[in-house]
């Protein structure tokens, strides 16, 4: 059942799955009508990569991200292609760019796995020599693949964005009403304080998250879209008891105005909530007393729910002085910035762009040397299974490995047997993408062998593969494999990094444990075996972790005060939450007890918190101190709204205290922040 669920959490849109694998098909016929085999394989492979470009949640547009994925991968196509011919050269070309997509993780795990796949692409450039002419096709081709699907994508846009936009803005409507409400009339007509309508931030939620909302990580700009209103809402409320002093009725207002704006559409609203913003910060400078903490937090949400809806970035709110993307340059500044900072021997990600790069050079020498006829298998099964990853790294790598192994085996045997070409080669390359999609979510080995297969039929689209092919790929895919594993012994991560990813991982483990006892209580199962299953999978996958860190804490030297010191307070934290949920699993409410939904806002924005926003590669996981702190102080203000028969809410409240002080005490991590 928990395989089932992951499936169900990991599959996405069906109607743009459908719509990623038709931009594939239609960019091979394309090309094998235009172009040559070559092209085809380019083009169908440039068309699959930016198809899964398109399918990645965030908030920037999917056309500019779609059109910059296939100018990369027309880049990648003509290297290759044009120094596919010079054996040394192409052994060079492949190293360099290798360790460039090696380091381009540094940007995201998105951006490094567009830069493996266009590795990926450059590598197999070689397995048919070009006439120049034919090169610039290819590349044109290559481009016009990956275009297809910016094309698509404009023409067959996402539907459920529009119902999310919708809810967004009636969510921002409704906050700005109750806003303007609390400004001018702080209490209601029986004497009590103004209360707000959950309804449409549980609608916005529901619009964003679904059915599923366990377990999903998601951008953090794209989880602010949907979170921000809820904070807003919480902050609004601790606002309330105040806004009969004309300071806090005078930030209301123009909280108000500022929502109006961000709720708005076209240039007009750009304008009223950068002119509302200004006023908003003149009216927060004059609020004295006990509301000013609340006021200056409501100032920082705003200017954060601002800046996303008007820049597509998560901007720490306060850093930015007008509502603007930032121009190139900026962005080329920035991303330049990040990749110095991880020019360093400690860097895990510095460490695996080498181990990449002399891994997949020495392979296409060794292919060149050998000639063997798909020898290019051998880098291409390197780019696959090599991941900037400090934790579980000989067992996924193998794992991938022998997902390889039996994808090329299925294929090649297909083709062999069946000897399709052309356009039915690449729609069964196009199945096997679509089933990539499909089994995403039930691990590593079933993901690789059906891209595995998918590569096999893209490449082999002249159907000329034979019995004696799946011999030569096997030998090549073992070949890159061992290589693989090879570079992770010979240049392996410093032990402490590995012990702080191990202790990441360890967090991860127990923040998924106590987000799935959390929701219990505000979203309880009727069904009591599947809530008992939800809740075990959740223990053991934290037991697990916590083996594994244990194991890794063993084999380091632990001879600095510093490290034994941070080992002891991460122990005793992690100890202590699990102590929490142990206690709040023994006060589970049953599913008919009532719960004030505003309530049920607050918890799930504090699950949100806990969760914290994905690490880049190779660093470990951590918590947002600053958003859980707020979140915790929030669901405090909504256990105000508990009724008496909520007494296992009430338990959970003063568990939630103790999981939050002592996850702020290794958030961020203490000890060292420097290791080797």
């Amino acid at each position: 059942m928990i395989k089932g669920l992951a499936l169900r959490l990991s599959w996405p849109y069906v109607g743009e799955v459908a719509r990623s694998l038709l931009g594939v098909v239609l960019a091979v016929a394309v090309a094998l009508h235009w172009g040559s085999a070559p092209a085809a394989i380019a083009a169908g492979g440039s068309a699959a990569i930016a198809g899964a470009t398109a399918l990645q949640d965030g908030t920037r547009s999917r056309i500019q991200l779609v059109v910059a994925v296939s100018l990369a991968m027309g880049a990648a196509a003509f290297l290759g292609a044009l120094s596919a011919p010079h054996a040394p050269i192409f052994v060079v070309v492949v190293g360099l760019w290798c360790l460039i997509a090696g380091l381009v993780w540094t940007l995201g795990s998105n951006a490094g796995l567009v830069a493996a796949a266009a590795a990926a692409l450059l590598v197999t450039s070689s397995a048919v020599a070009q006439p120049f002419a034919d090169v610039v096709t290819t590349t044109v081709l290559t481009v016009t693949g990956g275009l297809t699907q910016a094309v698509l994508v404009a023409a067959w846009p996402r539907q459920r964005w529009q119902i999310q936009r919708l809810a967004l803005t009636n969510a921002y409507r409704s906050v700005a009403r109750h806003a303007r409400l609390l400004a001018t009339e702080p209490v209601d007509a029986a004497g009590s304080a103004l209360s707000f309508d959950p309804t449409p931030l549980i609608s916005l939620r529901d619009a964003f998250t679904g059915s599923d909302r366990q377990a999903r990580r998601r951008p953090p700009a794209f989880r602010g879209l949907y979170g921000l209103p809820e904070r807003i809402a919480m902050t609004l409320a601790a606002l309330g008891p105040s806004a009969g002093t004309p300071e806090v009725a005078a930030v209301l207002a123009a909280a108000a105005d500022v929502l109006d704006g961000i709720a708005g559409s076209g240039r007009g609203a750009h304008d009223v909530a950068q002119r509302e913003l200004l006023r908003l910060d003149t009216a927060v400078a004059a609020i004295t007393g006990s509301p000013a903490a609340a006021g200056r937090r409501l100032q920082t949400q705003l200017w954060e729910a601002a800046t996303l809806r008007f820049t597509g970035s998560a901007v720490p709110a306060g850093t930015v002085q007008e509502l603007r993307r930032p121009p190139v340059s900026e962005l080329a500044a920035a991303a330049r910035a990040t990749l110095l900072t991880n020019l360093d021997w400690e860097s895990p990600i510095l460490r695996h762009a080498v181990r990449l790069a002399a891994a997949a050079a020495i392979g296409t020498a060794a292919a060149r040397g050998t000639g063997m006829s798909h020898g290019y298998w051998i880098a291409l099964t390197v780019v696959m299974v090599l991941r900037p990853e400090t934790a579980h790294t000989y067992t996924r790598c193998i794992t991938r490995i022998a997902g390889n192994a039996v994808g090329v085996t299925v294929a090649t045997g297909i083709t062999a047997v069946l000897h399709p070409s052309g356009v039915v080669s690449a729609l069964l390359a196009v199945a096997f993408v679509g089933i990539a999609y499909a089994v995403s979510g039930i691990g590593y080995a079933a993901l690789s062998a059906a891209l595995a297969a998918a590569i096999v039929f893209l490449l082999d689209i002249s159907g000329a593969a034979d019995s004696a092919t799946i011999k030569e790929l096997l030998i090549a895919t073992v070949i890159g494999g061992a290589l693989a594993v090879a570079s992770h012994l010979l240049l392996p991560d410093r032990s402490l990094i590995r012990l702080r990813q191990r202790a990441g991982e360890l967090l991860k483990a127990e923040i998924d444990y106590a987000a799935a006892v959390l929701r219990a209580f505000v979203h309880p199962l009727h069904d009591a075996a599947e809530l008992d299953a939800t809740l075990t999978g959740a223990w053991q996958r934290a037991t697990r972790a916590r083996s594994a860190f244990e194991a890794a804490s063993g084999s380091v030297r632990a001879e600095a005060p510093e490290v034994r010191r941070w080992l002891m307070t991460y122990r005793g934290a992690l100890n202590a939450v699990t102590g929490a949920c142990a206690t709040l699993e023994s006060h589970l409410p049953t599913p008919d007890v009532a719960v004030d939904r505003r309530f049920v806002v607050a918890v799930d924005d504090y699950v949100d918190s806990l969760r914290g926003d994905l690490p880049s590669a190779g660093q470990p996981w951590t918590v947002d101190a600053a958003h859980l702190t707020e979140a915790d102080q929030q669901l405090k203000q909504a256990a105000a709204l508990l009724a008496i028969d909520n007494a296992g809410q009430r338990v959970l409240v003063a568990e939630v205290a103790t999981i939050t002080r002592h996850l702020l005490a290794i958030a961020p991590p203490v000890g060292f922040t420097r290791v080797g």
